[in-house]
């Protein structure tokens, strides 16, 4: 006889009204790896494997990993890819 196959999955709770990271009660509120999923160009499981990883910084308060809406926000700022601008020389003839 073997065991029976588990059917619960979990999904993350996800909590409602939450304030934008770039707003002045945002930037110190402190969201999960599924919240700040939204604000970034990374998915939750990749916010977290990055946090496990220690590759981008994040709140531990000795439980549950968060982070900041400064912290998406520089997150944001260190992946944005910026248009590059050629300056022209004109040649003298």
């Amino acid at each position: 006889m073997t065991a029976p196959r588990a059917t619960k999955t979990r999904t993350p709770k996800i909590r409602e009204n939450l304030p934008a990271p770039q707003t002045a009660e945002g930037l110190f509120f402190h969201y999960t790896p599924e919240e700040a999923a939204q604000w970034t160009p990374f998915s939750a499981r990749t916010l977290r494997d990055r946090i496990a990883a220690r590759e981008i910084e994040y709140v531990f308060n000795g439980r549950d990993n968060y982070l900041t809406g400064a912290q998406i926000l520089s997150l944001n700022e260190r992946y944005t890819v910026k248009p590059f601008s050629k300056t022209h020389t004109r040649v003298a003839a």
